[in-house]
């Protein structure tokens, strides 16, 4: 009987823990897309966007490392290379710079998708 106890108590602390990260990912998630949000509204307003910018890549940098232990790494590192192509894209005053955006939003989407637990990667 102990040994069904023992079993079930770690079956609902590795729920709890994937539990945590889902909700983690998704919190995460919010926050780089409320920057993408201020990034987007700046640049169409003609505000200072490369200010926004800065603040959404210093966001994204304080979020990799836990991400990265989370997430697929190679997603997180991907998030990354997209946010780091918005500055020259400013700069070289690039028409696909709200299309970037979109892709950052489809790639943080992704992130979160791949995490949530389906019966395919269950079984």
């Amino acid at each position: 009987m102990k040994r069904i106890i023992i079993s079930i108590a770690i079956i609902a602390m590795i729920a709890a823990a994937g539990s945590m990260a889902i909700l983690y990912i998704g919190e995460a998630n919010s926050r780089l897309l409320g920057q993408l949000e201020l990034v987007e509204k700046a640049y169409s307003e003609g505000g200072d966007t490369a200010r926004e910018i800065a603040l959404l890549s210093r966001s994204y940098k304080s979020l990799r490392r836990v991400l990265g232990i989370i997430a697929d790494d190679d997603d997180v590192e991907e998030l990354g290379a997209l946010i780091s192509r918005l500055l020259p894209m400013l700069e070289s005053d690039c028409d696909e710079f709200l299309a970037e955006c979109r892709m950052i939003r489809s790639a943080a989407a992704k992130i979160y998708s791949g995490e949530l637990p389906t019966l395919d990667k269950i079984l």
